[in-house]
């Protein structure tokens, strides 16, 4: 069976793959929000100390984003359609949780006072992320003594997943008549991304910034998933295969470059597990899709948390708590939070993408 056959229908495993990735995104950030280190992760581990939970996670959302919107601007029978379509998805929940943060969270917690914080602080920068042009996640006077001063450490890879969207658009006329044009953007995306890690473009400035290295790292993995979906009808879904491709990811782990391996190999793992059809999480698709939701609320609870709860380091200022009783309080505040906001703003807003 090919994944075009199963993918047919909607029962596979997408989204619990996507809510699981999510939950590693708070993982990660349970340790750097509470201690400031991240050895504890145990991805960390797993990687031999080339990567953690939550850049795996992105990862991981970048794979399942092209695969999906490389399909649904194939299938929209317009641009506006699919901006429209992809515009509520991911703003109408981003909206609330940056304005609740910047005009409630933010000057309740501040150092500032309400005056100071409105007319002295800066949020442009924090506000810009509503139209995906910043990736600043400070607000004034916020977490001045935690490990992390971000008040949503999250929100960076919204501005890189809305721009990868408009790529698709741009580009749609050459990878519909020749779907090699992705494979072809993969290779340049990975040569550029290898070249700035072995540090070869030092000279060139422009090149070395964490935008470029960010855009090649991640359109890797977004490329990716758009070859899978324009190839899925020649991919066939075997066990044999995912074998493969797990002992080729563990021998990368130890012998090769983490991202590069993983975008190689990380993709058809995924996409195994999610097309075959011996077990379907179709229980998590009737509660909703809570992953966006966890994703991008996780981290100010998080760091509220250490606020409230976290004690001075010895010696320092730096607020800490145990990195594993924020994680579950986070849980506990964040799942009933992310089920409500899927059914009551999420959910609400994808019905109108059709009207």
């Amino acid at each position: 069976m090919t994944i075009n056959e199963a993918a047919i229908d909607r029962k596979n495993n997408l989204n619990i793959i996507r809510l699981i990735a999510s939950l590693m995104v708070l993982y990660m950030h349970s340790f750097a929000v509470s201690v400031g280190s991240q050895t504890e992760d145990v991805f960390y581990t797993l990687t031999n100390h080339k990567d953690l939970a939550g850049g795996i996670a992105v990862y991981i959302f970048f794979i399942i984003s092209g695969f999906l919107i490389c399909r649904s601007f194939d299938r929209s029978k317009s641009v506006v359609k699919y901006a429209k379509a992809r515009f509520l998805r991911i703003w109408p929940l981003l909206f609330v949780v940056v304005m609740v943060l910047a005009f409630i969270l933010g000057p309740v917690i501040s150092e500032y006072t309400f005056y100071q914080y409105f007319h002295y602080g800066d949020l442009r920068g924090f506000l810009l992320n509503l139209v995906f042009i910043s990736s600043d996640t400070n607000l004034p006077g916020v977490f001045p003594y935690h490990y992390i001063h971000s008040i949503n450490g999250s929100l960076w890879t919204l501005m890189y997943e809305v721009i990868w969207y408009i790529i698709v658009a741009i580009t749609a006329f050459l990878w519909k008549k020749r779907r090699a044009v992705v494979v072809a953007m993969y290779a340049v995306l990975t040569a550029l991304y290898l070249c700035i890690n072995a540090g070869l473009f030092t000279n060139v400035p422009v090149l070395t910034t964490g935008y470029v290295l960010n855009m090649s790292k991640l359109g890797m993995f977004f490329t990716m998933g758009m070859a899978y979906y324009l190839y899925s009808d020649k991919i066939k879904l075997s066990f044999k295969a995912f074998v493969v491709a797990f002992v080729g990811l563990v021998l990368g782990i130890l012998f090769c470059n983490f991202i590069f391996t993983f975008s190689i190999f990380g993709p058809y793992i995924i996409f195994y597990i999610a097309f075959q059809k011996r077990f379907i999480a179709t229980w998590y698709d009737k509660i909703g899709d809570m992953s966006y939701g966890i994703y991008i609320m996780s981290f100010p609870i998080q760091q509220t948390l250490v606020e409230c709860l976290g004690e001075p380091t010895y010696g320092y200022n730096t607020l800490s708590m145990n990195p594993y009783f924020n994680m579950v309080l986070t849980l506990i505040i964040v799942l009933p939070l992310s089920f409500i906001t899927w059914h009551f703003i999420e959910q609400p807003c994808l019905k109108l993408k059709n009207k």
